[in-house]
């Protein structure tokens, strides 16, 4: 069949296609020369109208008749039918009279005989053999639906398929013909059709209340299949996630660890290098005067200079001396050597670091790994989810905004307003307490704004290098140059008396009232920072700021007196580096922090307590945050969501309990 197959490709592309356009020959004109193409082919080739050049013997032919008049070329043509009459050929009805064949062609397909036929005979069929299953010619059984198909085929005489039924059996409990009922089933309880249907109506509602509700039954249990498919592809992306943040800590740690064993080298190299060019300093000093006191005696030799020849001999041995007192440089001290754990290549080869069960245990374990501290002496109890529970979500998206929000500071008013920073389109956004949008507030400059602080009735927002002061309604009050050159300044108010800003690589916050005077910079003393990003202040004026160059969170007070690092945190007991975005503090100085996937807490000192949410829990790259005055936890998402939480966290932790 293959080989057919290549043959019939083989001949319609080698005689039946024309040369010219390369589609199927449309009444093919032979040119003397016995080449062949389409008529129109030709009649586009045509110079004058008188004569054509052969495409491919390039013979000049005149076409003094024009090209209707070239010779048709019958071969190409009767190629032309067979190969059409093979591709259009149709089945044609096996019950039709052998004269009517090529006139009807068949649709359906009897399953129980195996014959085709056209659509009246498909009913003459099925009239006379109840019991047989027609098929269409595309696959699909003719007749409404399975239990009309059913229906019909009990119509007749399970026993006599040809006869009708008429009766019904109460004894068999089935509808039979008059064979049966005169035969088989004489003596049978027999009923007429009606009254057997009316009988059997109460079951068949019964029956039909039934079907209804395993049909609902049905549609519940396919609701629970998409709710438990959506479960698991939750499951799998917090378990992405977790073993991604895991992946991340682990090569922080280690890198951190490189860095520190080369910084231990260089630093000790460069103390001996110190040493050497010292030493090396004194010995061309000695060796110079050594130089000196040879050529002079050498001198005093030649020229025969008495005198000084007598005083030469003490001159000499005090040199020598000197140089003998120098002794030799001490160059035999071991060089540094770092050798890697071979235990912890080892188990780390041999053990694997995640570890996977399904069933009543967490779906994903992580082994403690050498590499990684071990939790601390007390670790945090697991805590229940009921102490962060979603109030409500809404989407920022508006209809006048040109791009996808971009959402880069929050904070809540004393009206309980949430405002919002949409850097993308150089707005903030007011919303009620309930999530209802209220109102849009745009700045005079183009320049895109950064982070907000709402400081008593005034809102401070900073676009770019500099700090804006609005009233509440969105009034711009005053505005005033920040200092450095960063491009985005976060701030945060305290109470109502200032707005900490904080400067970047300067590592400092600047701290301004609400009538835009410096009232104060803050330094922290003996921290060598890389660039300060979120800052937060609690009600102790301590400053928590995340320093994302050093991926780590540090507390000071308004001495510039350092009291906390916090670069660590924990994931199912294990020790990981800290990656801190955003941070805020709610109203009993409790601390959270945001990493690129879940949103951590911390007690006021800066131990850790928890893992409040990740990505299981339906959050989608945790952006900006800020706790109100009601306890409630408001997230800004990368999809332009905001997402409030109320926190219900327990006594035992040291937190006020909410309400």
């Amino acid at each position: 069949m293959a080989a057919a197959a290549n043959i019939a490709d083989k001949i319609q592309n080698d005689f039946l296609n024309c040369k010219i356009c390369l589609n199927t020959f449309k009444q093919p004109k032979m040119l003397p020369c016995l080449h062949t193409y389409c008529q129109e082919c030709l009649e586009n080739l045509t110079r004058d109208g008188q004569r054509i050049r052969c495409p491919e013997c390039r013979k000049v032919v005149n076409l003094s008749g024009g090209v209707s008049e070239l010779q048709t070329n019958f071969h190409i043509n009767g190629l032309l039918d067979i190969f059409q009459s093979a591709q259009t050929a149709e089945v044609t009805c096996d019950l039709c009279p052998a004269e009517q064949r090529k006139k009807n062609s068949a649709v359906v397909k009897c399953a129980g005989c195996s014959g085709h036929m056209c659509q009246t005979c498909g009913v003459k069929h099925r009239s006379a053999h109840p019991s047989h299953v027609l098929v269409n010619l595309a696959g699909a059984t003719l007749g409404e639906s399975d239990a009309e198909r059913l229906v019909k085929q009990k119509i007749c005489c399970q026993t006599h398929p040809k006869d009708k039924v008429c009766f019904y059996c109460s004894t068999c409990e089935r509808a039979i013909c008059f064979k049966c009922r005169s035969q088989s089933c004489s003596r049978h309880r027999q009923l007429g059709l009606v009254e057997a249907a009316e009988d059997k109506k109460a079951t068949v509602r019964k029956l039909l209340e039934r079907l209804g509700g395993d049909i609902q039954l049905l549609a519940q249990r396919e609701g629970d299949l998409d709710e438990a498919m959506d479960k698991m592809k939750a499951v799998e992306s917090s378990i992405i996630s977790n073993i991604e943040n895991a992946l991340t800590q682990i090569l922080n740690t280690l890198f951190k660890q490189g860095d520190t064993v080369k910084k231990t080298v260089s630093d000790h190299v460069k103390k001996q290098q110190e040493a050497f060019e010292a030493a090396k300093s004194k010995l061309q000093l000695q060796k110079e005067k050594a130089q000196g006191t040879k050529e002079f005696c050498a001198r005093a030799v030649a020229t025969s200079d008495a005198k000084a020849i007598l005083c030469l001999p003490s001159i000499m041995e005090d040199q020598i001396s000197a140089l003998q007192a120098l002794g030799s440089v001490d160059v035999s001290k071991p060089s540094p050597q770092v050798t890697v754990n071979k235990s912890i290549k080892e188990m780390i080869s041999q053990r694997n670091l995640f570890n996977i069960t399904f069933g009543e245990e967490p779906a994903l374990g992580l082994q403690p790994s050498p590499l990684q501290k071990r939790t601390q002496a007390n670790p945090p109890p697991a805590q229940p989810r009921e102490w962060v529970i979603q109030k409500y979500y809404f989407d920022t998206n508006l209809d006048s905004d040109l791009y996808d929000p971009k959402l880069t500071g929050i904070c809540t008013s004393h009206y309980r307003d949430i405002i919002i920073v949409d850097e993308q389109n150089s707005v903030l956004k007011v919303y009620a307490n309930d999530g209802v949008f209220d109102m849009t507030i745009s700045l005079d400059e183009d320049d895109d704004p950064c982070s907000v602080a709402a400081c008593g009735d005034i809102i401070a927002c900073s676009v770019k290098h500099r700090l804006h002061f609005l009233e509440m309604g969105g009034i711009l009050v005053r505005k005033l140059l920040l200092r450095g050159s960063e491009s985005t300044y976060p701030i945060a108010a305290y109470k109502d008396q200032y707005v900490a800003v904080s400067e970047g690589t300067l590592c400092s916050i600047s701290l301004y009232d609400v009538y835009g005077h410096a009232i104060a910079r803050v330094k922290p003393q003996g921290y060598d920072g890389i660039r300060f990003l979120f800052i937060a202040v609690n009600s102790e004026e301590e400053f928590i700021v995340s320093d994302c160059g050093k991926k780590c969170v540090v507390i000071f007070n308004r001495s510039a007196e350092v009291l906390t690092i916090i670069d660590e945190s924990y994931v199912n007991g294990l020790q990981l580096a800290l990656n801190p975005f955003s941070i805020c503090v709610d109203r009993n100085d409790n601390i959270y922090v945001t990493e690129p996937s879940r949103i951590l807490l911390f007690s006021p000192t800066g131990i850790f307590k928890d893992q409040l949410l990740n990505a299981a829990d339906g959050l989608h790259k945790p952006r900006v945050i800020t706790v109100d005055q009601d306890d409630n936890l408001i997230v800004s998402q990368g999809n332009g969501f905001v997402t409030v939480y109320n926190l219900h966290l327990d006594q035992s932790w040291g937190f006020q309990h909410c309400i």
